[in-house]
């Protein structure tokens, strides 16, 4: 089957059930369901096929379901674009998808005008939110009984700007997969009220709850963005049973004058994932009663393939839990052996939702799959009762929010300054975002170029959560003998610096103590 079924089904079914809420507005699964298979008719009047791919760029929205599973019906790819980045940021994953369509939202239409200018292409198709206008609405398309699950049905890129971006691709199978698993672990029924709150261009705010919740017959409201207020408003209002949040979210409400007053009773676990929960970053919530589980997946794995089982919260609630249902774990060596309980190494995992691959990138494929199993890039290990401990990435990935940022995106923009001879981006722990990244640059002889110049450089270029919120300048960047920037050393170095000195914003190598100065210039 393909996804769109889940619909169809439910129509059938429970037509009248709210399917989805937007801004005061409900949709039954009967109107869902009829404006994905008018949608799915407009996609093949503008000329996509199967196989092409849909991109889509706005923000959360009925709109973006909708085009989901009309992709899914006429067998397209679905390429959801991160609204949060400039036109210059999103070309390259465009030139790597080729789309022959993307769907737009209106505020959003002078990004993609300068995002296909310069491509001669794809084809722009604007809509305005609950205008009922999505492609021009026509005749209908039914859901294909006999669709090939094995075929991608989704593509969301992993990478930055530098280098050649990686599309994990994920097939109905896998997203039905994924559905299974987090319906069997978190014990998801047509009686929940899902809130969605993450933007459903991540692959958490469109699989952990969304698909699977829709699978069965939930409800679920859509936030168009997070709102402190607004969120726990609606949790009162719509009695919410399920959500999912990062961190930074939970610190913003537990800071919101509505906290104490909201009824939170209704929530029957809160999932939370995108970096290592601490007890500290809960106790609000836990103060209130409010069960948490926390998740460990990425793009490339459904993600909903760990979760801490319900029983187990909250005297596991800080581990990153157990495979769930459809998901295997293994903690190896550099060689790819198993290691016992209690050993570091590195989290490989299989599963159906595991991707099928990177877009038309081969090398990269073999590199992170072996027989099905995915290298995480993390090193972890388990305990004596099976619960995965996260201990640190093996990849230079800095995790803002729930976002990936890549240092050597960082990097590249720095180093195209004139005056800036050497450039190293590293991540330090952060109260609200998890981290954030933290740049190092050596000047250019001569150069005076200053913190402020430097953050100038990233506007218009990477989205605002990329941006350094530290700039330290050095003498030299410690480096191996081979030539090599230490980033260890870099990222103790930060933490000196920002963490027990001060945020005071940048530092420069004359005001920091002579042994850090040495350290960076080794």
């Amino acid at each position: 089957m393909e996804v769109s079924k889940w619909i169809a089904e439910q129509s059938s079914w429970a037509p009248q059930r709210v399917a989805l809420r937007f801004e005061g507005c409900t949709i039954t699964y009967a109107e869902l369901e009829d404006r994905i298979a008018h949608t799915a008719a407009g996609l093949r009047a503008r000329g996509a096929q199967r196989g092409d791919r849909i991109a889509y760029l706005g923000p959360n929205c009925p709109e973006l379901l909708e085009v989901f599973f009309a992709c899914a019906r006429i067998g397209g790819i679905f390429v959801p674009l991160n609204a949060r980045m400039p036109a210059a940021e999103l070309r390259v994953f465009v030139e790597v998808a080729e789309p022959t369509l993307l769907v737009v939202e209106e505020a959003f239409q002078a990004t993609a005008m300068g995002l296909t200018s310069k491509l001669g292409g794809p084809v722009i198709a604007a809509f305005t939110i609950g205008g009922g206008d999505l492609l021009a609405r026509g005749a209908s398309v039914a859901a294909d009984p006999d669709a090939d699950e094995s075929a991608p049905l989704l593509i969301l890129f992993t990478s930055g700007t530098t280098g050649t971006p990686k599309g994990a691709m994920h097939t109905n199978r896998s997203v039905i997969s994924n559905a299974e698993d987090a319906i069997a672990a978190l014990w998801i029924t047509s009686d929940d009220q899902v809130l969605t709150v993450l933007p459903m261009f991540h692959i958490a705010g469109l699989n952990v709850l969304t698909t699977p919740a829709l699978s069965v017959g939930a409800t679920v409201t859509v936030h168009r963005g997070f709102d402190a207020a607004t969120v726990l408003d609606d949790i009162e209002r719509y009695a919410v049973t399920l959500s999912v949040a990062a961190t930074p979210m939970l610190a913003a409400m537990a800071a919101s004058p509505r906290w104490q007053q909201t009824d939170l009773s209704s929530i029957r676990v809160l999932s939370v994932g995108g970096t290592i929960i601490t007890e500290e970053g809960i106790r609000s919530w836990r103060e209130r009663g409010v069960p948490i589980t926390q998740g460990y997946g990425m793009t490339e794995v459904g993600p909903a393939v760990m979760l801490v089982p319900l029983a187990d919260i909250p005297r596991k609630t800080l581990t990153a839990g157990k495979p769930t249902l459809h998901a295997e774990l293994r903690i190896v060596d550099r060689d790819g052996h198993d290691l016992p309980p209690e050993d570091s190494g590195e989290v490989w995992l299989r599963s159906p939702s595991v991707t099928v691959g990177y877009w038309r990138n081969l090398e990269a494929t073999r590199e992170a799959i072996t027989d099905g199993w995915f290298h995480t890039g993390d090193l972890g290990y388990l305990d004596d009762e099976g619960f995965l401990h996260i201990v640190d990435r093996i990849k230079e990935i800095i995790i803002v929010g729930i976002s990936n940022v890549y240092p050597t995106d960082l990097e590249s923009v720095l180093l195209e300054a004139p005056g800036v001879s050497e450039a190293a981006v590293v991540g330090i722990p952060d109260e609200e975002l998890g981290e954030v990244p933290v740049a190092f640059v050596v000047r250019a002889s001569g150069s005076t170029i200053d913190q402020e110049q430097l953050l100038q450089l990233f506007e218009g270029r990477l989205a605002a959560y990329k941006h350094p919120r530290h700039v330290a300048f050095v003498d030299a960047l410690p480096r191996t003998a081979i030539g090599k920037v230490q980033k260890k050393s870099l990222r103790a170095l930060a933490r000196s610096l920002f963490l027990e000195v001060g945020n005071s914003g940048h530092q420069r190598a004359e005001d920091t103590p002579a042994t850090l100065r040495a350290a960076a210039s080794r």
